[in-house]
Parts: C-alpha cells; structure tokens; sequence
C-alpha cells in the first residue's frame, strides 16, 4: 500500500513539474518583456554564482516590478545588462544617485559592476528565492532526464496492466475452484 502512495506521489510531482514549465515557457512569450511570470511578478533562474550566499547558482528568484517607491540601498534587484543585450543581472544595490541611476555589485565579487544602471532598465526586486528550483528545472529540459522519466512512466503502467491482469486470473481461478468444490460435496 506505500509503495502505491510513493507512486503516485511521483508521479504528481513529474506532472507538478512538467505544468511549471509549460506555464513558464507560455507567460514568457506573452509578456511584453519576453520573461517568464504573471501581472508585476516575474520568475527567473539564477546562472552564476556572483550572489553567493544570499543567491546560488541553480536557485530561482520571484522578482517584483517597483510601484510607487524607488530601489534603496541593500535592495537585491534584476536589471538588463543593456540596451541591446538581452541578459539579465540579479545584484545589490550599493548607492543610489538622485537621479535614480543605481550602482550594483553581486555579494560574491569583489568590485562593484561596472558603470551605473539606469533605472528605465530595472525589472525589479527579488522578493522570494526559491533553491535549486532552476537546477531542477534545468535537469527536466535535458533529454536523457525526459528518455527515464518516459521510461518509468512507461514501465510503471506496463507493471499495473500485469499486475491487475494478474489478479483478475487469480479471482477466476478462484471462482472456478469454488464451483468445483461446490460440484464434488
């Protein structure tokens, strides 16, 4: 009886799993700004490790965009690196200038980023991180990791037709014993 708990179970995550990133992939190509989430939150995947400890590589982070109020210094916020580049920068806020221009640094580096961040290229503020989501996230998009995963779900259903096959033999092989015992008395 466990081992049909931890099954499904299993197989709930495998499904959890594969409507993240088909909501992923979708509310990114119908966002505006082509990145992945819903109304003023955005979700994203942490590639390096510039942010260590606070951030780790292979974590994901919710970021919000700013209404009404202005990055403050300590603020962990995401940014595009720049007009043309189509890559994003999740960092903290080490100063701030009057005219909202921002200058950033991971927590892992020892200079700060290079030049300041106008802030018309602000995504926002990272409000929640999740661990090792984007690893896992990443290890599902590979190949070989969806070939096992097919497999066992493959597997798992060929081993309950058997199984019910089975006991469906074995409930008419008992019947037919009952009727032959029931003929002899």
């Amino acid at each position: 009886m466990g081992m049909t708990w931890a099954k499904r179970i299993g197989l709930v995550l495998v499904a959890l799993l594969f409507l993240w990133n088909l909501f992923l992939y979708a509310s990114s190509q119908w966002n505006n700004d082509h990145i992945p989430g819903l109304g003023k939150w955005r979700v994203l995947s942490v590639l390096t490790g510039s942010m260590t400890p606070t951030i780790k590589a292979g974590d994901m982070v919710i970021v919000t965009r700013y209404t009404g109020e202005v990055p403050k210094t300590g603020d962990i916020i995401t940014y595009w690196k720049d007009d043309q580049a189509r890559s994003l920068i999740t960092h903290r806020v080490v100063q701030r200038l009057d005219n909202g221009y921002l200058q950033t640094k991971g927590d892992a580096n020892q200079e700060t980023d290079g030049g300041w961040t106008d802030p018309n290229r602000l995504v926002g503020k990272v409000v929640a991180t999740i661990p090792f989501a984007a690893a896992l996230q990443q290890l599902i998009k590979e190949p070989l990791t969806m070939v096992f995963i097919l497999a066992g779900f493959i597997g798992y259903l060929i081993h309950t037709q058997r199984r019910s096959g089975s006991k469906k033999d074995n409930k008419q092989a008992s019947i037919q014993t009952e009727k032959l015992e029931g003929d002899l008395t």
